[in-house]
């Protein structure tokens, strides 16, 4: 830690040892920026409201109660977004080794249910969300490095190379191309559509099902994502008749986190804030309560594993370290944390080292090597 410099502080805990004895502490009660560090208190809660096997559901509906006549639909069919991250074509989720929702799967349950000819448009009902495009960034010029966000988002936010202004229509769009190649006539164009409850309450036409959330929240983890962290801080807020907003998605995350005694201040959900704040030992008893949370394991299998997968995935090779610790790193300009659980020689450990004002590249250095000290720890 002298050799970090800046403004930093560790805070370090043998989970299961008596008396859950804290083997290192330095400074570790200051405030500090987070970075994607982060992305663990976004996880998490949504992790304890949804679980580990839960799905998000876009679903397909008829504008109308009764559209059907034969082979044709009187009417529009109108898309239910589920502000489901993963929402986006196949070719798209494998150039960008994403999970994958498919919209096309939609377009076969029309053809399914015999359906040849819609006389309306394909509508998009994106109002699970709010329609703030981005989130505070307080400090950090975000440019580029976040998707424009919807309840109905499609391909990451992109369209044609682009961030996509209204990413709702490009699902809108891409559902009518492919209800066409199946041979599906829509007469009208697309456009938004907010659907009544009284509409919500019927039969869908089609649906598809996200990945499991341990799924999603292993690809906001493992690579830093942060249009899936950004996404499901959103979904966390969402409920019937409440919007999911940036806003009140951190507030509910805050109130997780106190709750399991790591209280931590949000701006918003995957970090690109300096205003993203909280303690070493605050996040690292964050850590070990989560450690005994229901779907602790699917949380803690989430972070990268050093020197295999992710933001770590070349760091730590060759040492105690790699294949025994799960870290979620974090960087912005002078900026540099690393937290998460090491296997250890008896247990579990959990960790937070929290470094502002630093060299990255020394930061490193000294986090690479207290992750392998910790890997060799035992009683």
């Amino acid at each position: 830690m002298q050799r970090a410099g800046g403004a930093s502080g560790a805070w370090v805990m043998d989970i299961k040892a008596p008396g859950n004895r804290v083997l290192f502490s330095w400074a570790s009660r200051t405030h500090r920026i987070l970075a994607s560090n982060t992305k663990l208190f976004t996880t998490a809660a949504v992790l304890d409201r949804f679980g580990a096997n839960a799905r998000l559901k876009t679903r397909l509906y008829p504008r109308r109660r009764h559209a059907r006549q034969g082979h044709t639909l009187e009417g529009s069919l109108v898309i239910v977004g589920a502000g489901d991250p993963a929402l986006a074509s196949v070719g798209f989720a494998r150039r960008n080794d994403l999970p994958l929702t498919g919209i096309a799967n939609l377009a076969s349950d029309v053809r399914k249910a015999g359906i040849r000819r819609v006389t309306g448009a394909i509508r998009a009902d994106d109002t699970v969300f709010d329609r703030h495009r981005g989130v505070p960034t307080s400090g950090v010029d975000a440019s580029g490095e976040l998707g424009p966000l919807s309840g109905l988002s499609y391909n990451s936010g992109f369209a044609g190379g682009h961030y996509a202004p209204n990413p709702e229509l490009a699902a809108a769009r891409k559902l009518k191309r492919r209800l066409r190649e199946l041979g599906v006539r829509v007469k009208r164009g697309t456009g938004r559509a907010d659907v009544p409850r009284s509409v919500l309450r019927r039969q869908p036409i089609g649906k598809v099902r996200s990945p499991k959330l341990a799924a999603l929240i292993a690809e906001t983890n493992r690579p830093s994502n942060n249009f899936f962290a950004e996404m499901l801080l959103k979904r966390l807020a969402a409920r019937h008749g409440v919007q999911g907003t940036t806003r009140l998605g951190a507030r509910k995350a805050e109130r997780f986190a106190r709750k399991l005694g790591g209280p931590v201040r949000m701006e918003n959900g995957s970090g690109l804030s300096r205003s993203n704040r909280a303690s070493p030992r605050h996040l690292g008893r964050f850590l070990v309560a989560m450690s005994r949370h229901r779907d602790g394991g699917s949380f803690r299998r989430s972070l990268p594993l050093a020197g295999r997968q992710g933001t770590v995935g070349d760091r730590m090779n060759g040492t105690a370290a790699e294949g025994r610790c799960r870290i979620k790193t974090g960087t912005l300009i002078g900026v540099s944390t690393f937290s998460g659980y090491c296997r250890a020689g008896h247990g579990l450990v959990a960790f937070s080292i929290l470094m502002n004002s630093v060299d990255i590249t020394t930061a490193h250095r000294a986090q690479d090597r207290m992750a392998a000290l910790i890997a060799r720890y035992g009683r």
